[in-house]
């Protein structure tokens, strides 16, 4: 088990409002060696971040006095922490929305509590490394990491993009930028072929991360990549 930047053992906030759930997870926790406390509501929750600190906040969707990701996007200051959504939710749109409020991992009930436990440590060994917060395209092995570490193989058309995405990551790239970099005449090319390889990069990058990729439509435009990333 990993501690935290001061040697205690990791603390972890658990936001929960089903006890049968939120008991085992604490109970779990605790037994792993992590300093876990549960709250059943958001009201709960903000009262004890107030008087305490903590290093990965672990935090259900359906609160009886909100909803998780409204709250989440409205305490910017706890996204600096590691954030894990458990939900019953399993839609892609659920998941893009957590990603988009500062979640780093997202796990459909029911938690596999060992999983659990896995995915805090890996959060909170990312906060102790800030140069390892950024994406890694591998141009020699075709491969797009993730800042957790998990890894991608491309192909040769969706190295081509990613190539191109990250030369000016956080900006909008043109869809004839796009076009060009695969290769392709913009005025005889079908954009939908360029849409279909991004649909098929997402649904590829989702099953692997297990969160949505960084990737934003400017519809009429083109794609930003939103996130850090590194190419090498």
């Amino acid at each position: 088990m990993t501690p935290n930047d001061s040697g205690a053992a990791l603390r972890v906030l658990i936001v929960e409002d089903e006890t049968d759930l939120i008991d085992p997870m604490v109970s779990f926790l605790q037994l792993e060696g992590f300093s876990a406390h549960g709250v059943g509501n958001l009201q709960a929750a903000d009262q004890w971040l107030s008087s305490h600190e903590h290093d990965v906040l672990v935090l259900d969707l359906g609160l009886p006095d909100g909803n998780g990701l409204d709250w989440l996007a409205a305490r910017p200051d706890l996204v600096r922490k590691g954030v894990i959504i458990t939900t019953a939710r399993g839609e892609s749109t659920s998941r893009i929305a957590g990603a988009r409020a500062g979640a780093l991992a997202y796990l459909v009930k029911p938690v596999q509590l060992e999983e659990l436990s896995r995915l805090i440590v890996n959060l909170t060994s990312r906060q102790q490394k800030p140069e390892s917060n950024a994406w890694i395209l591998s141009h020699l092995h075709w491969t797009l990491k993730s800042p957790l570490g998990a890894s991608l193989k491309l192909t040769s058309m969706e190295l081509k993009v990613m190539k191109a995405l990250t030369a000016c990551p956080g900006q909008v790239v043109a869809r004839q930028t796009l076009i060009a970099a695969l290769g392709h005449n913009a005025d005889f090319y079908d954009p939908k072929r360029l849409e279909i390889l991004i649909r098929r990069l997402r649904t590829k990058a989702d099953a692997c991360f297990g969160v949505p990729l960084p990737l934003e439509t400017a519809h009429g435009e083109g794609y930003s990549f939103i996130a850090s990333i590194v190419a090498n």
